[in-house]
């Protein structure tokens, strides 16, 4: 069986899948969904201010989690696949154990050797995504929906910038926004996180396959800093329409169909 590890974004962690985990888990795949140090099971844990050394962190958790289900570590090489950040560690740790990893799956990930930072990071689709959401509150019913805490804020606005479908969905900015409230990120570990990936340089990888998947209409990563991703390891790049930055959450069946055929 092959096992699938999986690696959220910048202050973001295994929850965030919102069930896209327990949708590949039904497919005869064993998945594995990792939290980084700073992030989720590890909010009280330093992020580092390097990519690699977040390494250590993840792979105990993946030793652990296949020691729970009777494998060997050493007997098990995993598929990794990240986004956005998890991208870009799933890089890192490819780069550092080549003999573990069978395969990179990369969604919507970016980095600074290949692409200028205004386009990993397009700070003007934040800003627009922050007065959309301050113009539905004075115009619909949105403020009637989210109370006055900062979170409900905080998340409506990551979800505009990241959704392309559930980006205004209150049932939606409910559920995670309850998420944040029962832990989440810190802002120093999220500068750090966000100083990790923005110093983040795509590595050679030999003998492991790659894979590159991009959402057309992503508003947080521009879609060509995929392109370049597809262009540097030399492998086919797996468009995905109507889709925002979060694939997983706008289209979880099309990422899910798409896994499947490329690690079978």
């Amino acid at each position: 069986m092959t096992t699938l590890v999986l690696l959220r974004g910048l202050m973001r962690d295994s929850r965030h899948w919102y069930g896209f985990d327990q949708r590949l888990a039904q497919q005869a795949v064993n998945v594995i969904s990792i939290d980084l140090p700073g992030n989720g099971l590890l909010v009280n844990q330093p992020s580092p201010g390097k990519m690699q050394d977040y390494c250590d962190a993840v792979w105990q958790q993946i030793d652990d989690a296949l020691l729970k289900q009777g494998m060997l570590p050493s007997q098990v090489k995993v598929v990794l696949v990240g986004l956005s950040m998890g991208g870009m560690l799933a890089l890192t740790m490819a780069a550092q154990c080549r003999l573990r990893v069978q395969h990179v799956v990369l969604i919507n990930s970016s980095a600074a050797n290949l692409s200028p930072w205004y386009k990993r990071f397009q700070c003007l689709g934040l800003m627009r995504s922050l007065g959309a959401v301050l113009t539905r509150a004075l115009h619909t019913s949105l403020s009637n929906n989210i109370d006055n805490d900062k979170s409900h804020w905080l998340e409506a606005t990551v979800l505009d910038f990241t959704s392309r479908h559930l980006g205004q969905s209150i049932e939606v900015i409910h559920a995670w926004s309850l998420l944040r409230l029962q832990c989440h990120t810190s802002l120093s570990n999220g500068l750090r996180q966000l100083y990790a990936s923005a110093r983040f340089h795509s590595p050679v990888l030999n003998g492991i396959s790659v894979s590159v998947i991009v959402a057309n209409q992503d508003k947080l990563a521009h879609p060509k800093c995929s392109e370049q991703l597809a262009v540097f390891y030399q492998t086919q790049l797996h468009k995905i329409d109507d889709c925002g930055h979060d694939v997983s959450l706008d289209q979880p069946q099309q990422l899910q169909q798409l896994l499947l055929e490329l690690i079978h």
